[in-house]
């Protein structure tokens, strides 16, 4: 595990902090003292280097946790150069060179720490999507605790934790917490495209928002489009891969993965986490192959939840549920043949609307078809329904007493022209609808997926370069749900590839709008009510994840989390055991409460639970005495 903790003010004592961040012997870990200031860090060995870093001719330290690009913008970009150890470096120079003004040009994938010791102040910094969270708390003694793992803060000994119920709720049923907040009562994230500068004589805290995303849609031409696009992803790789780093991609069945694999131009190993080859696996070996690629199937055996509920315990931040972090498991098989991770995520959702809300109809029995028309989304109370509708409702083992909505709605408001939703204030109520499922990124219900990569790996994923999120707050609603420009552009590097059908679609990427349309539609109603190949086992699917509610019918890990944790159901007050069991044997006779059943036993599974369950419990036995 890779991260940085600390604390500003206090007695110090980072040492139940730093148990949190270090994880391989391979990792680099630090430690810094100074006055206030106490740190701790564990970095990825090819990306440390020697940190901190001077700058103000050696008032200033400084630490970069991730990858800088580098800085600029438009024609003045200018990418970083040297080695790739070299980005704390990178960054005291353009200190001395701009102040702390330098990081708002600032490229990359980061968490930035400055200690500046003639102002009497830290800083932290972040990307503009908060890609490496840092969390933050209040001390008994007024001191300022921090690390980029939440649960790690409640095990500080002048800290005090307990659930905030709404949050926990939120999470519970949302799979994510939006905007900055979190379930743990007083835990927050540091804000996205920020410097948070903290005066180390009392404490306080100043914002600076460098960047908020803004939609400005400009009318132009797809081809156009399509065409920077294109340009620009080539741009971002090529900068960044090196002839001597060998580089692991994880290749899907689909179109994101597969145009960073037609834009690499040097081998990679593939690597694609299944059960079985089924349609998907055998769409990215077929990727693999024709592209000149290694494919290796990483196998998600019998006991791989349970394997993963055990190891992803601790990474497990509020967001998303435990089998997403499922690439953990496979720690030894890619990094001891890989020196970078690559991956595709976020592109669908940048480029095409994949957050959007888009109208259906329900064809009975038959199915559903899709439409990639975006539905009015007009007034805030417009937003927390469509929020709501994600809901997984009813919680049988919650006991609470207010709906999501009413939750969602008590923290999304209107500050002047902009809106604030859980803290982090989006500048309309367009930038919100088109950006407040991801900014920051631990507003994701799948965050964790992305997070546990880094933790395995130096781990890049191109979408997130400023360059294409500057190109993303221009297309058109339109083309990123009807010219889907990632598909698109797969063609532009390798038409090979571009020719093998998508695997969910069963259509290749390069087909126009209306075929891609129809042949989706038709294709998923004939596997459903024609002819689809059988998997082995009930539970299995020809998607890249399982039957979630048939696995739980046929596989024990449920059941088992649900006894280990029945202390933990009886001491949470707002837990209902009775209620989880109910759950699970109503889920076992047809229902379906997949989604409720693993977000509780991943709740369960996450060690600031027990803790605050024990700390909970041994109150209550005092109240009583």
């Amino acid at each position: 595990m890779v991260g940085i903790c600390g604390q500003l003010g206090g007695d110090h004592d980072v040492d139940p902090l730093a148990e949190w961040i270090g994880w391989r012997d391979d990792e680099r870990a630090g430690r810094y003292e100074d006055g206030d200031v106490a740190l701790a860090t564990s970095f990825h060995g090819l990306l440390a280097g020697d940190q901190p870093v001077t700058a103000a001719d050696g008032d200033v330290s400084l630490w970069v946790w991730g990858d800088v690009y580098g800085h600029g913008s438009g024609d003045d970009y200018a990418p970083r150069r040297g080695p790739s150890d070299g980005s704390a470096a990178y960054c005291a120079d353009l200190y001395d060179e701009h102040g702390t003004s330098f990081v708002e040009e600032l490229n990359g994938d980061f968490a930035l720490v400055i200690h500046d010791r003639a102002a009497g102040t830290v800083s932290f910094v972040t990307d503009r999507l908060a890609t490496r969270p840092i969390y933050h708390v209040r001390g008994r003694d007024g001191s300022l605790v921090f690390a980029s793992n939440a649960q790690a803060l409640a095990h500080h000994p002048t800290v005090d934790v307990a659930f905030d119920l709404d949050y926990l709720q939120e999470y519970l049923t949302l799979r994510r917490v939006p905007g900055v907040k979190t379930p743990l009562e007083g835990v927050e994230e540091f804000q996205p495209g920020a410097v948070t500068t903290v005066d180390l004589d009392d404490r306080s805290v100043s914002v600076d928002r460098y960047w908020r995303p803004t939609y400005q849609p400009v009318d132009r031409p797809f081809s156009e489009y399509l065409e920077e696009f294109t340009e620009t992803v080539d741009e971002v790789i090529s900068e960044w891969t090196r002839d001597d780093l060998d580089y692991g991609l994880l290749l899907s069945g689909g179109g994101d993965s597969r145009l960073v694999q037609a834009a690499l131009d040097q081998p990679v190993t593939t690597y694609h986490s299944a059960s079985w080859m089924s349609r998907e696996a055998r769409t990215a070996r077929r990727a693999a192959e024709t592209h000149g690629d290694e494919f290796r199937l990483l196998k998600r055996e019998e006991g791989f939840e349970r394997s993963v509920l055990d190891r992803t315990a601790q990474l497990l931040n509020f967001s998303s549920w435990f089998d997403q972090a499922g690439f953990q498991a496979f720690e030894s098989e890619i990094t001891d043949d890989v020196d970078v991770l690559v991956s595709g995520l976020n592109a669908d959702t940048l480029f095409a609307g994949h957050h959007l809300p888009t109208w259906s109809v329900s064809l009975g029995s038959v199915g559903k078809i899709s439409f990639p028309v975006q539905k009015p989304v007009e007034t805030l109370r417009d937003y927390v329904e469509v929020q709501a509708e994600k809901a997984l409702e009813p919680v049988p083992y919650l006991r609470t007493s207010g709906s999501i909505a009413d939750i969602l709605a008590a923290n999304i408001s209107r500050d002047g022209d902009g809106i604030v939703n859980h803290g982090v204030r989006f500048g309309s109520f367009q930038d919100l609808l088109m950006y407040g499922d991801y900014v920051p990124m631990s507003a994701k219900s799948s965050a964790v997926f992305s997070r546990s990569l880094m933790q395995l790996a130096p781990y890049r994923s191109p979408f997130l370069d400023n360059r294409l999120l500057d190109l993303q707050q221009q297309v058109p609603i339109r083309y990123q749900l009807r010219r889907n420009m990632v598909k698109q552009a797969v063609g532009v590097f390798d038409e090979e590839l571009a020719d093998i059908p998508h695997a969910s679609t069963g259509v290749s990427l390069d087909r126009p709008f209306l075929v891609d349309f129809m042949g989706k539609n038709l294709n998923g109603l004939r596997r459903k009510h024609i002819f689809e190949e059988e998997p082995p086992e009930s539970h299995l699917d020809h998607g890249p994840w399982p039957d979630r509610s048939e696995l739980i019918r046929t596989r024990p890990f449920i059941h088992d989390a649900l006894e280990d944790g029945e202390e933990l159901l009886d001491a949470l007050p707002f837990l209902d055991g009775d209620g989880a069991m109910e759950c699970y044997r109503e889920h076992l006779d047809g229902e379906n409460y997949a989604p409720q059943l693993y977000s509780l036993v991943t709740f369960l599974e996450m060690p600031v639970t027990e803790l605050i369950a024990r700390r909970t419990d041994e109150s209550v036995a005092t109240e009583r005495q």
